[in-house]
């Protein structure tokens, strides 16, 4: 390897300081971007393997991202420890070798996810559920066994990579504070972690599909770790005096570990509302979720690389950054509609433009334009980046200034992506079972609050600890007084929630559903999507969707229906006398408590003694069931 004289071992203990002083960088910046790179390439890879184990939600890319985070977050708080028992396990100072045993026990744990697949589907038995309510459910048993699973093959990887950050920045820690070491490892880490999501969701998933991309990373890593563990680096130094903090002032530990927590906190709830808002707003592919993690990595490693360019960036400049953050954030969605529409327009002319004369007046163009990748990337990006950017600052700053005063970045790094995770459980989960519209005001709310808490505090000052308690207690009451209404002004002008009557209003925390009453007939909605209707288009191709095959079949007892919608096609199912039991599987609960609604078009089929419902993703239920039906 051309680099690796810069990874040198230094066996001497009187020269290990000055040769860890003198040694490059620069391998190790690399190394760790190619990190990034293979961590965010296991998050895509995740979240396609579980949304076909757990369904296409919210809540499956918050279990990983929360797993993922999580585990992170519990590494880094645990990296010291780690870092000490592997190096007096392996006899060994060279902390650089004990990073690429950390690296080798990522891509080793990986592998749980491939083991997790050879579980037997049928393993909790062929009808893993109990009724609850008129609804088949599924037993705790199965439902917490599937989530441990997920959790072990997710949360034990993250835990190692947790480790690495605090190790490198420590393994640094005699640099001068103008190196501004760890925004610059944290920009490189981004920088390849930007990469690796672009590269999955364009090449390799594409090409190549999840479980390939899995092992192509889990290869990558184990690279990574072996060129480590064999090439190593400077000795374990001591610490030095010089370099130094920048002489402005003396940092206050206690200030900056409440800024680490808020940023965490702010992040993890800005990418929680940002899956539940672009979702309403029509990115429904899984796609999308991967790119609000681009985007938001972006603006981690551009804010990484700000913080690292001014060495003169001062916390007040931060809280400044939030407050723009705040405001531009609810100026971006209070225009949402317009933005959208100018993207996905220009997707719409660039396809007119490509077409040959000849099809000019006879193809639609904007057909599939608006689910390419590269208008979803841009649509996603125009509402994840500029505030992602602007809160991105205060993390790198804050450990840097914990840096150049020679102290572990463990805590600070744990505490910050342990808030992440409160924050994106607080608002894909806690918040949303109110509803959606519920979750997106107390956003802003918290927000406001968390820019309010920054002001409040000094970094020249110690920690007054009433401080983020008044900002506790302040968002404790606007959780409590923040209105839970229907919001009609979260929809486009002219579209049917934003005219007609509303009713219904229903929410699981994945979904918030709800009917809307149109002069055509009442649709059913989930956040800001049509998904059926009673209309007479509606009506008749549901229908004749079952009407068809079954009068196809020369005597058709049994049936699956995977999506219950508004009863249109159970209704024509049950019209059929042979027919003795209609299994309707649906992953939305809310869709079958809200059956009686449209009542007068399914001729409440959900009644129908022949008709059992099963909540599950239809997919998941297939897998696991050894019934056969006539008809699915």
């Amino acid at each position: 390897m051309a680099n690796s004289h810069l990874l040198r071992r230094c066996d001497h203990p009187d020269s290990s300081v000055s040769i860890h002083r003198a040694a490059n960088p620069l391998p190790v910046f690399i190394f760790y971007c190619l990190s990034g790179f293979v961590s965010l390439g296991y998050q895509v890879a995740w979240f396609g393997i579980y949304v076909e184990k757990f369904g296409s939600t919210n809540l499956t890319f918050a279990l990983v991202l929360c797993n993922f985070i999580g585990g992170i977050g519990a590494g880094a708080l645990a990296s010291r420890w780690v870092a000490q028992w592997l190096g007096a396990r392996l006899r060994t100072s060279n902390r650089l070798r004990v990073y690429g045993v950390v690296e080798l026990l990522v891509a080793v744990s990986v592998l749980l996810t491939f083991a997790a697949g050879t579980l037997p589907a049928d393993l909790w038995g062929t009808f893993p559920y109990r009724a609850s309510g008129g609804i088949f459910v599924p037993t705790a048993v199965y439902q917490w066994s599937k989530l441990l699973v997920a959790t072990l093959c997710i949360f034990v990887p993250c835990f190692f990579m947790g480790v690495t950050f605090p190790l490198l920045c420590d393994s640094f820690r005699s640099r001068s504070a103008q190196d501004r070491f760890p925004a610059a490892l944290y920009g490189w880490n981004t920088l390849g972690a930007c990469l690796g999501v672009l590269v999955c969701q364009f090449i390799l998933l594409p090409q190549a599909g999840h479980n390939v991309t899995l092992w192509f990373m889990a290869a990558l890593n184990l690279a990574i770790g072996t060129t480590f563990l064999c090439v190593g680096g400077p000795s374990m130094p001591a610490r030095s005096s010089d370099g130094g903090d920048d002489g402005t002032f003396a940092i206050r530990p206690g200030v900056l570990l409440i800024c680490a927590i808020v940023s965490g906190l702010v992040a993890g709830s800005l990418e929680g509302d940002m899956f539940k808002r672009i979702w309403f707003l029509g990115g429904t592919r899984a796609a999308a979720m991967s790119f609000i993690s681009f985007w938001a990595i972006l603006a981690i490693f551009l804010g990484s690389w700000t913080v690292k360019a001014l060495p003169r960036l001062r916390l007040f400049h931060i809280k400044v950054a939030f407050a723009a953050a705040a405001v531009g954030y609810v100026l971006t969605w209070r225009f949402a509609y317009p933005l959208r529409n100018l993207i996905h327009q220009r997707a719409i002319d660039a396809a007119v433009g490509s077409l040959p004369e000849s099809q000019l007046g006879t193809a639609d163009p904007t057909v599939g334009v608006q689910t390419g990748l590269v208008p979803l990337l841009l649509f996603v990006g125009v509402f994840v980046f500029p505030a992602y950017y602007l809160i991105s600052l205060l993390l790198p700053y804050v450990c840097t200034r914990l840096h150049t005063d020679r102290r572990h970045l463990g805590l600070a790094y744990g505490a910050n992506t342990l808030a992440f995770c409160v924050g994106i459980v607080g608002f894909t989960w806690v918040a949303p079972r109110v509803n959606v519209f519920y979750s997106m005001r107390l956003l802003f709310v918290l927000l406001a609050i968390a820019t309010v808490l920054l002001f409040m505090i000094n970094e020249r000052r110690r920690l007054v600890l009433w401080k983020p308690v008044i900002a506790a207690v302040a968002f404790a009451v606007a959780c409590a007084v923040t209105s839970s209404q229907f919001d009609r002004s979260a929809f486009a002008p002219q579209s049917p929630p934003a005219l007609y009557p509303v009713r219904a209003l229903r929410s699981n925390a994945a979904h918030t559903t709800y009917v809307v009453a149109t002069p055509t007939g009442d649709r059913l909605y989930f956040d800001g999507h049509s998904m059926s209707g009673t209309s007479r288009a509606s009506q008749s191709y549901m229908r004749l969707m079952a009407h068809f095959p079954l009068l196809a079949h020369p005597e058709p007892r049994s049936a699956l229906l995977i999506g219950f919608g508004v009863g249109n096609t159970a209704s024509a199912i049950a019209a059929h006398d042979t027919i003795r039991s209609i299994d309707v599987v649906d992953l939305n609960d809310n869709v079958i408590a809200t059956a009686p609604q449209f009542a007068a078009s399914n001729d409440g089929v959900y009644l129908d003694p022949r008709v059992r419902f099963i909540h599950d993703d239809g997919r998941n239920y297939l897998r696991v069931t050894d019934r056969t039906y006539d008809l699915i």
